[in-house]
């Protein structure tokens, strides 16, 4: 299973039917990344730019696509954006590697 951050800002109207009828859309969420074969860690809300992030486990890219053209496809939202996450243990894996593979990659140069 692979993690996965969504951002996402609700439109105007969302946020004013949410004030007219506050309620936790959080089984919501959490049924959407069940249904695609995953499990939602977090749903918090935000200040700022992003009203709402969502953290998950999700069986692949395909299934996190698919959540994210589902919520975008509702109109509920006017951004949303999906970020695959690395645990510390793999990007310490990922840095052995860096380190350990020569790839031939330069900065660019003038």
């Amino acid at each position: 299973m692979s993690l996965y951050m969504y951002k996402a800002t609700y439109t105007s109207a969302s946020i004013k039917a949410m004030v007219e009828n506050p309620t936790d859309r959080s089984g919501m969420i959490a049924k959407a990344c069940e249904t695609f074969g995953g499990k939602m860690l977090h749903f918090l809300m935000a200040f700022g730019e992003d009203d709402a992030i969502v953290i998950c486990e999700l069986p692949d890219d395909v299934a996190a696509a698919a959540i994210a053209a589902q919520v975008a496809a509702s109109g509920g939202c006017s951004r949303i954006n999906t970020i695959q996450l690395l645990s510390v243990e793999d990007w310490v894996k990922a840095c052995t590697m860096a380190r350990d593979v020569s790839s031939g990659y330069e900065a660019p140069t003038k």
